[in-house]
């Protein structure tokens, strides 16, 4: 009982739950962005916003849910189970927002998001200002 690895428990509950909390999140990011997706595209801007919100959502919903009921199953306690499972819940964010930032496919999405964050702040700090642009 001493092991910190577990083998993780995934259920559908989980699965639904995280295309929840995406499609919240794009809602949202695509309703209060319009200069964003205006910059992008509507169908990149929504793809980009999924492809950088999801090693969150995935880490919460996924990663941590799996982990706790695997620790909750082999006989932890509640907190024990929750504690442990924040650790891994914590790696595979990092390890997805890695991947998302520095693999190809996601990372040219990423960084045309960011472009298009940067664009749209530069123009704003610049009308508050007091620049013409």
């Amino acid at each position: 009982m001493t092991a910190f690895a577990v083998d993780p428990i995934f259920t559908a509950t989980q699965a639904i739950w995280f295309a929840a909390f995406l499609a919240v999140v794009l809602a949202t990011q695509v309703a209060f962005s319009p200069k964003r997706r205006a910059i992008m595209g509507g169908l990149k801007f929504a793809l980009a916003s999924a492809v950088v919100a999801a090693p969150g959502i995935a880490g919460i919903t996924l990663v941590r849910g799996a982990y706790k009921l695997g620790y909750l199953e082999a006989g932890r306690g509640f907190w024990e189970a929750n504690l442990r499972s924040i650790v891994w819940m914590s790696g595979a964010i990092f390890a997805g927002q890695m991947a998302v930032r520095f693999l190809p496919p996601m990372a040219w999405l990423s960084r045309e998001l960011r472009d298009a964050d940067r664009a749209v702040w530069s123009e704003r700090l610049g009308r508050w200002m007091g620049s013409a642009r």
